[in-house]
């Protein structure tokens, strides 16, 4: 199908270029604050309305997804500090590593904290792009105003977590 009209996103259209593009963009909320969401699609695929209609239950149940991801960063920080270490000390001046250290009481900054102190700046919404299993991505950062630096949790239709990376 080249385009649909979809109850949650709209007249979706599949791009009409070689490449794949953002067809679709708004916001989801997110406790008090809105969280930017992309839905990209790829030309040679059409569009698939249960993909969609997953994706739109996906937004309309957000924080069960925030969950599961800031789930699995805990995970991945508890079994490596790096991300955390390296916040400590490239960002030693931001506020936010200043109260985390504080609260820390002299001792490492702790995951839980950090973890806390991380919030969704993007969510990408991977409508059948090849054979991955990814197909939602909420990219993480600690501060966008001070670090390019990201954990991108990588979860599947359903919101199941398949990875986690670092990215900048």
């Amino acid at each position: 199908m080249k385009s649909i009209d979809h109850p949650y996103f709209g007249h979706l259209a599949v791009p009409s270029a070689d490449e794949t593009e953002v067809i679709w963009e708004g916001a989801a909320p997110l406790g008090s604050s809105q969280v930017a969401v992309w839905l990209w699609a790829d030309p040679r695929s059409g569009l698939d309305t249960d993909e969609l209609d997953a994706f739109a239950t996906r937004l309309a149940h957000l924080p069960a997804l925030d969950t599961a991801a800031r789930a699995a960063i805990r995970e991945n920080l508890q079994q490596d500090r790096y991300f955390i270490d390296h916040h400590a000390d490239e960002l030693d001046d931001a506020e936010v590593i200043k109260r985390l250290t504080r609260d820390a009481n002299g001792e490492a900054i702790g995951v839980d904290a950090f973890t806390a102190a991380m919030h969704p700046i993007q969510i990408g919404l991977w409508h059948l792009i090849g054979e991955a299993k990814a197909r939602i991505v909420v990219d993480y950062t600690l501060d966008a105003a001070i670090s390019d630096q990201l954990l991108a949790v990588k979860t599947t239709g359903d919101g199941t977590v398949v990875s986690l990376d670092w990215e900048s």
